[in-house]
């Protein structure tokens, strides 16, 4: 079976900066090669090393998200966009920076599959991560570390030290399919300052599903644990949306 979404790596992704970046002003890579991917393994790979990138069996959704520095759940677009892979690989000068990198890849996007898009904030339905009945329960935060996940069987692990909370909502989607959380997820606790974060919940599709093997589904976690909740609401939605994207790039 194909995976729904490929993850680029566990981190949150920041906002993108640039929608208005003109294909022609942009940046381009020295060579690139952009073909469909015929890989039917699940798994995909990201490398970018010594002047080249490399996207291999990877997801239109991930490529965009890279490209604009957005998460996933900040685009909208074509359902394919989730389920059609593509090998790339580019080369640049070594010397280039990562947002080089970024703008040289939307300007292969804009130009190998004639993407456009534009910049939008009306509301959206969101997963809305407040405060529960019983108040938070969250540990002051300690010392740096980098974050830790650990799976066994169903059961789901997550370790944020020192993060804040609206760091910690925009990672929420990151550990279900898109078609399990349906929403974005935005921190509306109200909450500042930063805490050591552990949460522990069973893979489960949505809220309503009976969790087999017994155990917390994540809503149910999220309470338990943090004494945090998840609401649906509709507020404002810093997001991008694709206008035109052709499934089959032009050819090398």
């Amino acid at each position: 079976m194909r995976r729904a979404f490929a993850i680029a790596g566990l981190g949150a992704l920041l906002p993108g900066l640039f929608y208005g970046q003109s294909s022609a002003a942009a940046p381009a890579f020295e060579v690139g090669s952009v073909k469909v991917s015929n890989s039917m393994d699940y798994r995909g790979s990201f490398h970018i090393e010594d002047g080249r990138i490399s996207m291999q069996n990877y997801s239109m959704i991930g490529i965009v998200q890279y490209a604009y520095h957005v998460n996933f759940d900040r685009i909208a677009g074509p359902n394919w966009i989730f389920d059609q892979y593509y090998d790339i690989d580019a080369t640049f000068a070594p010397t280039s920076d990562g947002e080089a990198v970024r703008l040289m890849t939307q300007k292969l996007l804009a130009d190998r599959f004639k993407l456009s898009l534009h910049h939008d904030q009306s509301p959206t339905p969101v997963y809305a991560l407040v405060v529960g009945k019983k108040g938070p329960k969250l540990k002051p935060a300690s010392e740096d570390g980098r974050p830790r996940f650990e799976m066994k069987g169903l059961q789901f692990t997550c370790q944020y030290p020192k993060t804040t909370l609206a760091e910690f909502a925009e990672e929420i989607p990151h550990w279900l399919s898109q078609h399990w959380l349906a929403y974005p997820v935005v921190d509306h606790t109200g909450i500042q300052g930063e805490y050591d974060i552990s949460l522990t919940f069973t893979w489960t599709n949505h809220a309503e599903d009976t969790v087999d093997p017994p155990g917390l589904s994540l809503f149910d976690a999220l309470d338990e644990q943090l004494g945090l909740k998840l609401e649906q609401r509709k507020v404002p939605f810093d997001r991008i949306v694709i206008d035109h994207i052709e499934r089959v790039p032009v050819a090398n």
